[in-house]
């Protein structure tokens, strides 16, 4: 399932375009350490590649990261990866509780045949060692799902597993035919929920998700 869509990291071969002179040092100082950008819904022309990143304040690192928009081509694309999974990032070295919830979470997905990935402020944090999870911070996950049995599993198995973790579980479950929904917007068995793609945001009728 890895390719152009929401939440892929990709690698470029030059550093993308920013909207002004403050948030192009930034992001060439992102290419210049080698450091991979996340994929966003296309917010540019047909064929430009919408691109995002979180930076820590260099002088306050206390102050909530930013996040800095790009953009780009496609062909200036050298290497694409999923978002990492859980147990790498464990390795951020968490706060006691977390990494213990971590490890738990990580068995009992283990058990339910789930592959959890991670993006958001823990993912940022495992990728440069920076600080990006708050206290309030949340786990945002997701979870590629072939269709709405698989996505039934998935919601049920988050909802199940929340209430005995130190965080929130954020995050969406992704749809190999493309697009991805919000997990608990997905449990409340709504007729329409929204899906979200790298070119298109709309809703669509439950039942036309793949079974």
């Amino acid at each position: 399932m890895i390719g152009l869509r929401r939440h892929t990291l990709v690698w470029l071969s030059q550093a993308p375009g920013a909207e002004d002179a403050q948030d192009r040092a930034l992001v060439d100082r992102w290419q210049a350490d080698g450091r991979p950008f996340v994929v966003c819904r296309r917010r540019g022309e047909p064929g430009e590649l919408s691109l995002g990143f979180c930076a820590v304040h260099d002088k306050f690192p206390e102050i909530r990261p930013r996040r800095i928009a790009a953009h780009t081509l496609a062909k200036h694309v050298v290497r694409i990866a999923r978002p990492p999974g859980l147990k790498e990032v464990a390795k951020c070295r968490p706060a006691a509780a977390h990494a213990a919830a971590f490890a738990r979470l990580g068995t009992e997905a283990a058990r339910a045949g789930l592959d959890l990935r991670i993006y958001g402020s823990w993912m940022w944090q495992a990728l440069t060692g920076e600080p990006h999870v708050r206290p309030s911070s949340d786990l945002d996950i997701l979870v590629e799902v072939r269709g709405r049995r698989d996505a039934d599993g998935a919601a049920g198995f988050l909802e199940h597993q929340e209430p005995g973790l130190p965080f929130k579980l954020d995050g969406e479950l992704v749809f190999a035919d493309g697009g991805e929904v919000q997990w608990r917007e997905y449990r409340q068995d709504t007729p329409e929920v929204l899906l979200k793609a790298v070119d298109s945001v709309r809703m669509i009728r439950r039942e036309a998700l793949r079974p």
